[in-house]
C-alpha cells in the first residue's frame, strides 16, 4: 500500500500540467532525473524486505540467509568492480547535476540527447536516431550543451570591400528583429554579440557572432538567422 501512494504520488507530480493547476510550471529537469530513480531504489528494497519478513513468518530463519548474502555480496563485489564503479560515478554525477534528461550532452565520445538515467548508464539518441547506452564509468568528461543557458556561434563572411562594422550593425539589426517576434521573443536573450575578426578567407574576412539563447534553443536561431 505505501508503495502504491508513494509510486502514485510521484507519477502524478512528473506527469500533471502545473499550468493547468495555476502554478506557473512543470516539474524541473532534476525531478524529472532523480524521481524516477529514487522510486526504482525504494522498489528494489521493498521487495527485499518484503521478502525476508514473509520469510521470517513462515518461520524460515533467515540469519543463515543474511549471513550468506553477506559472502556472496563480497564475492560478487569483487567480480563486479565495473558495476561498482558505474553506481558510484552516476550518483556523483547525478547529485552534482551535472546532467539531466532532456539534455544535449556528449559523454563517453558520443553526442545526443539524454532519455534515460538509470544507476550505471545514460542513455543517448543521437541525431540519426540511434540510442545509445553509455555505462557512468566510462565518463570522465561530461559537456552539457544546454545548461542555463546556451549559444549559437558562427563566422559571418564580409567582403573585403565592404565595412565589416557597417555588417556587423545589419546583422545586430536582423538578430534584434527577431527577439521581437513573438516564436523567439522568449528564446533569444540577449542581442547578437560580436566576438571580432575570426580569420581571412579568399574573399572575404570572417567574423564571429554569437547568439545566447535559452538551454537547447540556440539551434532554432541557427536556422530562421540570415547572419549564418
Amino acid at each position: 500500500m505505501a508503495w502504491e501512494i508513494s509510486n502514485a504520488a510521484v507519477e502524478r507530480y512528473l506527469t500533471q500540467d502545473r499550468a493547468g493547476l495555476g502554478g506557473g510550471f512543470a516539474p524541473s529537469a532534476r525531478a524529472r532525473t532523480l524521481l524516477p530513480l529514487a522510486r526504482k531504489v525504494v522498489l528494489v528494497l521493498l521487495v527485499v524486505m518484503v521478502v525476508l519478513i514473509t520469510l521470517s513468518e513462515l518461520g524460515i530463519n533467515i540469519a543463515p540467509l543474511l549471513a550468506g548474502a553477506g559472502v556472496i555480496g563480497l564475492a560478487i563485489g569483487f567480480g563486479a568492480q565495473k558495476l561498482v564503479q558505474d553506481v558510484i560515478t552516476g550518483f556523483f554525477i547525478l547529485v552534482e547535476d551535472a546532467i539531466s534528461i532532456g539534455d544535449v550532452v556528449s559523454v563517453g565520445g558520443i553526442s545526443g540527447l539524454v532519455e534515460d538515467l538509470s544507476v550505471r548508464s545514460i542513455k543517448l539518441r543521437d541525431l540519426s536516431g540511434n540510442v545509445h547506452t553509455v555505462p557512468f564509468s566510462s565518463v570522465d568528461t561530461v559537456t552539457n550543451m544546454t545548461k542555463t543557458f546556451s549559444y549559437y556561434t558562427t563566422d559571418v563572411g564580409v567582403a573585403y570591400k565592404e565595412d565589416t562594422d557597417q555588417v556587423s550593425e545589419v546583422c545586430k539589426a536582423v538578430v534584434d528583429e527577431m527577439r521581437d517576434e513573438p516564436a523567439f521573443a522568449s528564446d533569444i536573450l540577449e542581442p547578437l554579440e560580436v566576438l571580432g575578426l575570426d580569420s581571412f578567407g579568399d574573399s572575404a574576412v570572417n567574423v564571429k557572432v554569437r547568439i545566447k539563447t535559452r538551454p537547447i534553443k540556440q539551434w532554432g536561431a541557427a536556422e530562421n538567422s540570415i547572419v549564418d
